[in-house]
């Protein structure tokens, strides 16, 4: 029971999300102005995680999605970050990609960080040759209390 609700507690029920009337706007003026970066812009929406409107994805995975060169989604994502659409968190070689949402930043001066939480997504285009000849893992104990290891 304890596995079912950790699992169930990243699940998304109904896959919505919101846009004011005046975001409709703006997405009108985006498809209008640039459709590559509206394609992008609506993967990222896709996929954005609930409650941080966050999202990490690889410019090759956002290449196979929407069928578009890897320049094309450079240059459309540098216009939705122009354009105030999304905000860019570098995160290795990757990126996060934050709608309509700041992100609080602690530490020192010289190392920043941003705490957050978001989807990413993996595309098959990315992974090494037999990664979907998967086979089982060795079981982990995982502790969800100081008297119970349940094991997964």
């Amino acid at each position: 029971a304890i596995i079912e609700q950790n699992r169930a507690k990243n699940f998304v029920h109904g896959g919505y999300y919101m846009m004011s009337r005046e975001a409709e706007k703006n997405l009108r003026a985006l498809q209008q102005e640039s459709p590559a970066a509206s394609l992008v812009f609506s993967v990222i929406r896709e996929h954005m995680q609930i409650g941080t409107n966050a999202v990490t994805i690889s410019n090759s995975a956002l290449c196979k999605i929407i069928n578009k060169s890897r320049a094309t989604i450079t240059r459309a994502i540098s216009h939705l970050a122009k354009h105030n659409y999304v905000q860019i968190i570098k995160t290795g070689n990757v990126n996060t990609y934050v709608v309509n949402e700041r992100i609080a930043f602690a530490g020192s001066p010289s190392q920043r960080k941003a705490v957050f939480s978001a989807t990413v997504v993996a595309h098959e285009c990315e992974q090494e040759k037999g990664w979907e000849e998967v086979k089982k893992l060795k079981a982990v104990p995982i502790i969800y209390s100081e008297n119970e290891i349940i094991y997964d």
